[in-house]
């Protein structure tokens, strides 16, 4: 399956008021004649009272074309925007906007020029050097240079492949036109509209008052050419639409593998996403790749006790002291989910006696998360060192714009410290506070969006403690907020998974091809 190929059909997409009235009205006399003329005319004598109708539907007409204006090519851009995919960067989704202004702005196309291969080939290059200017700063005479050989040929293959099949789905009759059909098809026109004359000059001989309705007849006949111009602008918008996701899919590397390798990594998805109207719930029962939950935090804020509970069990070191330091590793599942997530539990950061090695330790789990749970106690307000660890995974992903950031979680723990400390009543509900502990986890949660920004997808507030063994806030918060979030963070996998085939491929490939080089020349020298 393609991309384009489970969009709205030729027929929906195409149904627009302005084409529909026009079609109506220039129609409906035509189908009166076939449904009632056929037995009023020639039995009943109402030939003369239909032929009154002509004058008014087609003045309707010409007046509808007159003053309701035709879309432009720029208002068939909008009945399809792209839709850019989960696992896409931010980088590639602020690259859909410059593919949305190029076909808002397109010079406009119609029956004349449809056929015209230098127009596809011209609007092509002018996407593609304004990308490579969004992705390497590059002017036009250098735009394609970073780019292999072999992901201008995917580019090439996946677009006409996807062309190719939206327009056997969509377009009635597309297996049928030929290029010279198109080409040709402005002369095709004028000999209908030859005989449209023809026709209409042998019905006044039964009825010659017809000829006064000939002028309207004509004004209003310009709706049709209207109509095949607007089928002209989808179409051509689809094709724009098309070109343009793959060129970004091009300039963001995932076509490094080939359109073979990239159509069995994102094809299904891709089809599943276009397929649900842009729905990416869809993602988590496509992907089988492992989501890496990075479970961060200064030291004693609590990260091990937190993963003790989701696991349930004693598995995480936990003390008043710094016990970790080496990212551990855990398996989990979420509670009816088939998807298996790895939990590390890194070293809590902000401890005197972190030696580089776990310093490495815990930028390279940061940098491997598909979401980041950054633990912070509640009933502290030192948050410098939480701050200087997201600054440093912010500017890794700046320094990686082609990996989507993982997605960022804080869980507040020592809940059971907030004033007032004597109360415990739980469950709290934290988000419409109305008791004062309540109040209090709402505080720290509001001090937390203070300091970190909108760069925190979500928040939860647990109590991860010994004394109070049947709370449930870990399964009432936390659970359902790592849930939410799943899709996201496979998503973010998924890429970062299929960068690390294409690196290890590499080599790999260059081998393979060194090989068959040989080959060929040794069979060109025994012939």
């Amino acid at each position: 399956m393609r991309i384009l190929s489970q969009g709205k059909s030729f027929a929906q997409v195409f149904a627009q008021p302005r084409t529909i009235v026009l079609g109506l009205l220039w129609s409906l006399p035509i189908w009166l004649y076939i449904v009632v003329g056929v037995y009023a005319v020639f039995r009943i004598g109402w030939f003369a009272y239909i032929a009154l109708l002509l004058p008014i539907f087609w003045s309707l007409a010409w007046l509808v074309a007159r003053f309701w204006k035709p879309p432009t090519i720029a208002n068939a851009a909008r009945l399809q925007p792209m839709q850019a995919p989960s696992f896409w960067s931010p980088r590639d989704v602020a690259a859909v906007s410059i593919i949305e202004d190029f076909r808002s702005k397109v010079a406009s196309i119609d029956r004349n020029t449809v056929a015209d291969p230098m127009r596809y080939q011209a609007d092509a290059q002018e996407m593609a050097f304004r990308l490579a200017k969004h992705y390497y700063s590059a002017e036009k005479d250098r735009a394609m240079e970073p780019l292999t050989l072999v992901e201008i040929c995917s580019v090439i293959h996946l677009a006409v492949e996807d062309l190719e099949q939206w327009i056997l789905t969509n377009v009635p009759g597309g297996h049928l036109v030929t290029v010279g059909l198109l080409q040709g098809s402005p002369k095709i026109v004028e000999g209908w509209d030859l005989l449209q004359k023809i026709f209409f000059v042998a019905t006044t001989a039964t009825n010659p008052a017809k000829l006064l309705s000939y002028p309207l007849w004509r004004l209003s006949g310009a709706a049709t050419v209207e109509i095949q111009n607007e089928a002209i602008r989808l179409m051509y918008q689809q094709y724009l639409r098309l070109v343009g996701y793959y060129l970004i899919e091009m300039y963001s590397g995932r076509l490094r593998g080939g359109s073979k390798q990239y159509r069995q990594q994102f094809g299904h998805v891709i089809t599943a996403i276009q397929k649900t109207g842009g729905d990416t719930s869809i993602f988590e029962q496509l992907q089988t790749v492992d989501v890496t939950i990075a479970v961060m935090g200064q030291v004693n804020a609590g990260k091990s006790s937190l993963i003790n509970r989701l696991l349930q069990d004693k598995s995480a070191a936990t003390n008043l002291l710094p016990e970790t330091k080496s990212v551990e590793r855990y398996e989990y599942y979420l509670p009816n989910s088939t998807s298996r997530l790895r939990l590390l539990d890194t070293p809590g950061y902000g401890e005197s006696n972190v030696n580089p090695k776990q310093v490495r330790e815990i930028q390279t789990a940061s940098e491997l998360a598909d979401v980041v749970l950054l633990v912070v106690a509640a009933n502290s307000p030192a948050r410098q060192s939480d701050c200087d660890m997201l600054s440093e995974l912010t500017k890794h992903y700046q320094k990686n714009t082609h990996l989507k950031p993982p997605i960022l979680l804080v869980v507040l723990t020592h809940i059971d410290l907030l004033k007032p400390r004597q109360d415990w009543a739980p469950p709290y509900d934290w988000r419409r506070p109305t008791q004062p502990k309540e109040h209090s986890m709402a505080n720290a949660v509001a001090y937390c969006r203070e300091l970190f920004g909108d760069s925190i997808s979500g928040y939860a507030c647990v109590y991860t403690g010994d004394l109070h063994i049947s709370d449930t806030s870990v399964a009432d918060e936390l659970v359902p907020l790592l849930a939410d979030h799943l899709e996201s963070g496979q998503s973010a996998a998924v890429l970062k998974a299929f960068y690390r085939q294409l690196s290890q491929q590499r080599y790999e490939k260059a081998l393979e091809q060194f090989k068959g080089l040989f080959s060929t020349i040794r069979q060109a020298i025994k012939t």
